[in-house]
Order: C-alpha cells, then sequence, then structure tokens
C-alpha cells in the first residue's frame, strides 16, 4: 500500500506542479500517464503470466518441493537467508524481471522465513536487494539494454555493467550482512 500511495500522490502532485508551472497542459498531462500506462503493459502482462505460471506450479506441489530441497541444504538463519538471496538471485537471471523473481521467490521465502525465524522485513529487503541487484548485473536485462540504448557507439552491454559501482556494492554488504548479522534487529 506504501508503493501504491506514494507512486499516485506522485503523479497528482507532479501533474498539479506541472500545471501550475505552465510546463504542460491538462492534456498534456493525461497523455503523459496514458503513455507511462501503455509503457508498463508489457511488464504487467508478463507479471500477469509469470504469477499464473507460478500458482500452476504451486498447486501441482513444485514450490512445496522446491522448499523440501532448499530445506535440505539449510541448517539455521544465516543459511535461511543466504538461501533467499540465492533464490531471489537465480529466479532473477531466469526471468530478467526482478518483479516476477520476487512473485515466484515470495512463498518459499516466506516459508523459510518463518521456520528459521528471520524477521519477515529483513527477508523482504533480501528478496528486493538480489532480485533488483542481479537485473542490474545480467546483459540481457532490461535496465542494462536500456542504458545501452541511450549510449552512442556503445560495443557491448558488458561496458555497462562493469560501471554499476552500486550494485556491486549493495551485493557485497549485503552478503556481509548475511554472514555477519550487521542490520538485524536486536532481539530483546
Amino acid at each position: 500500500w506504501n508503493v501504491f500511495l506514494v507512486l499516485t500522490g506522485g503523479v497528482f502532485l507532479s501533474i498539479v506542479i506541472g500545471v501550475a508551472t505552465g510546463s504542460f497542459t491538462l492534456l498534456g498531462a493525461a497523455g503523459s500517464v496514458y503513455s507511462g500506462f501503455s509503457g508498463m503493459f508489457e511488464i504487467f502482462l508478463l507479471s500477469m503470466i509469470m504469477g499464473g505460471l507460478a500458482t500452476m506450479v504451486q498447486e501441482e506441489g513444485g514450490i512445496e518441493w522446491i522448499l523440501q530441497k532448499v530445506k535440505t541444504l539449510i541448517k539455521g538463519r544465516k543459511s535461511a537467508e543466504a538461501g533467499i538471496a540465492v533464490m531471489a538471485s537465480l529466479a532473477d537471471v531466469a526471468t530478467a524481471n526482478n518483479t516476477v523473481s520476487i512473485l515466484i521467490c515470495g512463498k518459499v521465502a516466506k516459508e523459510l522465513s518463518e521456520t528459521y525465524d528471520v524477521d519477515p522485513k529483513r527477508t523482504a529487503s533480501l528478496l528486493d536487494i538480489f532480485a533488483c541487484a542481479f537485473q542490474g548485473l545480467i546483459p540481457y536485462g532490461a535496465q542494462i539494454l536500456m542504458a545501452c540504448a541511450l549510449i552512442e557507439n556503445l560495443s557491448s552491454p558488458f561496458l555497462v555493467i562493469s560501471r554499476c559501482w552500486y550494485l556491486y556494492i549493495v551485493v557485497i554488504v549485503a552478503i556481509l550482512s548475511i554472514f555477519t548479522g550487521f542490520g538485524k534487529k536486536k532481539e530483546a
């Protein structure tokens, strides 16, 4: 709900500011909103399809099978956190879509979170960090391809990826957090 409220508020506030400053008209704002919705159609359709596939996999026992396989590798809270991170990363590499990756891994991550006493906020952060970071580290991800389209005379998407320092730093800090407990809520 927070994301929905912030995004909706941002759209309306942008329209008010844009019309008030004369940057565009109300009709121009409506055109921009329509263009934004049109641009989201592919991701919306992909998310619906992937969500449907994930539900089918769950109904046929696939999620439970994955959970059982992952549980054989997990011995405690740290390995559960690492497992969540690896699942989100691999799902993103496979689907090239961080939102879909989070949707696919969400139920398994929640189960691991409950079983191994990982804070739900930390679980959500791990899913988000690793799915989003790997989205910027694969040469066929939408963000990298968009950046490549905007750079003239670019010979390879790996030139862009090699300069994504923020992503490398975030992944390193997140991995250190998993194994050192840094950032974890202190127990009473």
